[in-house]
């Protein structure tokens, strides 16, 4: 080969790695890609996806659960005033909690409402009507309450007119129900809007359809659904270690068919069955290297993800366990989200709407207003209470030894550094001062 034409070879070469990586930028930036179709995500999320998701995946389970866990773990308080002594409205709010465990039944279509975009809470009264029939404005007694979530959900009627304050909202629901055995029936129930609570997290520009609480997330639990499939595959298959089998060529074309069928059952036995041995004649095995990867820190990541996208700090969405190493900020931070979820959208979304409708139907008695009030999240417990007491004498004597008073008053000193409000300065500063002047006229004496 002459000069010249080497030299054009290796010009070919080149022409044809460029073309080859500008064909390979061009695949990867082409717009027209379908990379949800590549990475095995749906297009479209049906209810029944949703539903399918939650009953199968552990992790799916939790980004469902978790704000409703969080924000149930202690219940409210549902009273007409401070007063200590018990009104007729909050006795019989008492006795329904206690008689029909209605907190048990709230949490429940919290957690309902989540997994697509509605739920329902079904109110049976006892006004001897059919189910499809609006509730009349009377006494009644609270029978029964049943969750139901959307899977099992349509919406059959909604108000069609205008100047209605219910316009656009469902008026008629179609629900199955479940069958003595456990099944869900093949028919439809239908049931009036009054006899019903309509629920919706995350609710944006719709009344009625919330935003399900694995949507967002939804790609990355198919990820994990691979990963933790995978890794199983992968250490069933590569746990166990592949052989390779390689038969002499004069011993092969001398093998009787009997001879054949053997060699194949000892094979069949070794892989499939209990038999670790092989009976073996002019075939040599070889074993092959497992190939087994540690799927953690993939795993991790797709959780971490998770977490990103909800909002919630990694070692809470854990668990318990997980959540005690948490730092004290993202304690702080995440305990003042659960509240916020608590007074902005379970007491006037799903408490307050149920309060109303038991004082509609004259289960409840009337009352001019009520209120709801939430536990305190960030009640220490007794280790963490007696470091912070402890902290705080500390840094008050040496306030005190150090005659930092000169530069910070007192009071200023409990408001901005210990963290007490006005009032509770006031009285600290009061009864220090009363106490020195009990000591000095004792002096005095």
């Amino acid at each position: 080969m002459t000069k010249n034409e080497m030299t054009k070879n290796e010009a070919a070469m080149i022409r044809n790695a460029f073309t080859m990586r500008r064909e390979l930028i061009e695949r990867m930036l082409d717009e027209t890609r379908d990379l949800n179709l590549e990475c095995g995500y749906p297009e479209e999320i049906k209810t029944g996806d949703y539903q399918a998701m939650y009953d199968r995946n552990e992790v799916a389970s939790r980004v469902v659960k978790l704000m409703p866990e969080e924000c149930w773990n202690a219940f409210p308080e549902v009273a007409e005033n401070d007063e200590p002594e018990e009104t007729e409205f909050e006795k019989t709010w008492k006795t329904l909690i206690d008689e029909h465990h209605v907190y048990n039944y709230l949490q429940r279509i919290d957690v309902l409402s989540g997994v697509g975009r509605f739920g329902l809470l079904l109110l049976g009264v006892s006004d001897g009507k059919s189910l499809n029939e609006p509730v009349e404005k009377k006494s009644l007694d609270l029978i029964y309450l049943r969750p139901f979530g959307e899977h099992v959900v349509n919406i059959k009627e909604r108000d069609k007119e205008v100047t209605s304050p219910r316009y656009g909202l469902p008026v008629l629901y179609g629900i199955r129900t479940e069958n003595l055995d456990g099944t869900l029936s093949s028919g439809t129930t239908d049931i009036h809007w009054t006899r019903v609570i309509h629920v919706a997290d995350n609710r944006e520009m719709s009344e009625i359809f919330g935003t399900p609480r694995m949507k967002q997330v939804y790609d990355r639990l198919l990820d994990l659904k691979k990963l933790l499939g995978g890794s199983a595959e992968m250490f069933w298959k590569g746990g166990f270690p592949g052989y390779a089998f390689e038969m002499d060529k004069d011993r092969k074309k001398s093998l009787t068919d009997a001879e054949k069928k053997s060699l194949k059952a000892e094979f069949l036995n070794f892989s499939n069955k209990l038999q670790r041995y092989i009976a073996l004649v002019g075939v040599t095995a070889k074993s092959l290297t497992p190939q087994v990867a540690d799927p953690k820190s993939h795993f991790e990541i797709q959780l971490k993800a998770i977490g990103i996208a909800l909002g919630v700090p990694y070692r809470v969405f854990m668990g318990s366990e997980e959540a005690k190493l948490a730092s004290m900020q993202d304690v702080k931070t995440w305990n003042r989200r659960v509240s916020k979820r608590q007074e902005s959208y379970l007491t006037p979304m799903l408490i307050r709407p149920f309060v109303d409708r038991l004082v509609e139907f004259g289960v409840l008695p009337e009352t001019k207003r009520y209120f709801v009030k939430w536990p305190k999240l960030d009640v220490m417990d007794e280790k963490d209470a007696a470091a912070v007491t402890k902290d705080k004498t500390e840094a008050l004597a040496k306030y005190v030894t150090a005659g930092a008073d000169a530069i910070l008053p007192p009071f200023q000193f409990l408001t901005t550094v210990m963290g007490y409000d006005d009032e509770e300065a006031k009285t600290i500063i009061g009864e220090a001062e009363e106490w020195l002047n009990d000591r000095e006229s004792e002096d005095e004496e």
